[in-house]
């Protein structure tokens, strides 16, 4: 026999309370098994506040909530249900979870309770009275009608049993010497929405400003004019922040989603941003999503995204300004003082005449090294830094048409006294027409 089964209704037949109760069943046996195929979690709050008022006299009690139970059973409180009994917080209880719970339904057990009697833990239901008109009758008196009224209530988890469903409300901490109930905030409650509480829908807002934030900063960056193609890590990651961008936005502004769809998208940017900052660039394995945990399915993720977004790339070259001075005297200033010991200095030049010219002449008419010997190396003739002509365009650096790269020599004592002075000068004799020069520091 099934609890469930449909009522085979024919003519004559004897009418008696069981019929209507099992086609009652029947109907919410085949709405549950609908619901429940639209997606595997289509149970949790809808919306959940606890009595903050009680926290403070050492008690738990629910101010406002609603979902649908484990079962399939919906509530609403206070709107439809009476608030359950808040529970009392004995001073040995720290970190155990307080459960909103109601019994399920058994077969051979009553379900309902008349006044005081029936136990109070296996009853589902608690008969009321209440005063109902016929809707399809104006002039109708109002007439006594008994109904059930869900026998909420709140338990401790270690006075739950199978014969609840159950859905957790808070996990406490400690009760303190003042009597204070101290729960942990960053408890998760199921849900069927991530507004249905303040931490999903935080987060959502949260991880929507920094991708915002993170993909302004680099579009702003790419527009430099000493960017080029060659930062194409720049490039990608912007184009996995503006993928995410609007997905988080319709996750922060319209928080009506699931958490598993909020879960999915962020292990989707997690695992599109570990390629940028992750140890080993791949993903890290999180957590499984699980809908009666999801402190613990959000915790590492979001802390990980947290990290990553706020990991600055630092770029690979860098270019330093080269500050014209009188008689083609140039002077570079390094703006990490660090560069000097560790980078590659490449110096790009262009000008109006024949490339094999320029590739030639340029680094015999050149003089490079610090500051305070440019003039005897130019006065004395005396030998500066050396230029070594590159065949390309390193790949660090943006390719500009009709620019020839000369690596700069960094051995030697002129050096040194570059790495203490963090400076660089260089003079330029002869004659270039339209000459475009730029230095680059490229990190090792």
């Amino acid at each position: 026999m099934s609890l469930h089964s449909r009522v085979l209704w024919s003519q004559g037949m004897f009418l008696l309370p069981h019929h209507f109760q099992q086609e009652a069943r029947h109907v919410e046996y085949e709405a549950d098994m609908r619901l429940r195929a639209t997606g595997p979690h289509a149970w949790g709050f809808f919306e959940l506040a606890l009595d903050e008022g009680l926290l403070a006299v050492g008690r738990v009690g629910i101010s406002r909530a609603a979902g649908l139970l484990p079962d399939g059973t919906p509530f609403s409180v206070p709107q439809h249900d009476a608030p359950p009994v808040p529970l009392e917080i004995p001073a040995d209880m720290k970190g155990e979870m307080v459960l909103l719970a109601v019994p399920l339904a058994r077969e051979g057990v009553t379900q309902v309770r008349y006044d005081d009697a029936g136990a109070p833990d296996l009853c589902r239901w608690r008969a009321t009275s209440e005063e109902l008109r016929d809707h399809t009758n104006a002039a109708d008196e109002p007439e006594p009608v008994q109904t059930g009224a869900l026998e909420l209530r709140l338990l401790r988890a270690k006075e739950a049993t199978d014969a609840h469903a159950l859905l957790g409300v808070a996990r406490v901490l400690e009760r303190r010497s003042d009597g204070q109930v101290v729960v942990d905030r960053g408890y998760i409650a199921p849900q069927t929405r991530i507004d249905a509480s303040q931490q999903l829908s935080a987060h959502a807002s949260l991880l929507h400003g920094l991708v915002r934030q993170r993909a302004r900063a680099l579009a702003a960056r790419m527009g430099q004019s000493s960017h080029g193609v060659s930062e194409m890590a720049d490039f990608l990651m912007l184009q996995a922040l503006n993928r995410a961008e609007p997905v988080f936005r319709q996750h922060a502004l319209a928080p009506t989603t699931s958490p598993q769809a909020l879960h999915l998208a962020c292990l989707a940017l997690a695992g599109e941003l570990s390629t940028f900052t992750g140890e080993g660039r791949c993903p890290a394995e999180h957590p499984l999503y699980r809908h009666d945990d999801l402190q613990a399915t959000f915790t590492p993720v979001i802390a990980d995204l947290r990290r990553m977004l706020s990991t600055v790339l630092e770029r690979n070259a860098v270019q330093i300004d080269l500050a014209e001075r009188n008689h083609g005297v140039r002077m570079a200033v390094f703006p990490d003082p660090e560069l000097a010991r560790s980078a590659l200095f490449v110096l790009a030049a262009n000008a109006q005449m024949p490339a094999e010219q320029l590739r030639t002449r340029f680094p015999a008419q050149s003089k490079l090294g610090p500051p305070e010997r440019l003039r005897d190396l130019v006065n004395l003739a005396l030998p500066g830094l050396a230029l070594r002509s590159l065949p390309t365009a390193p790949r660090q650096l943006p390719f500009h048409a009709g620019f020839h790269y000369f690596e700069i020599d960094r051995g030697g004592e002129l050096w040194k006294q570059i790495e203490r002075g963090g400076s660089l000068a260089m003079h330029v004799a002869g004659d270039f027409p339209g000459l475009d020069l730029e230095l680059w520091a490229i990190r090792q």
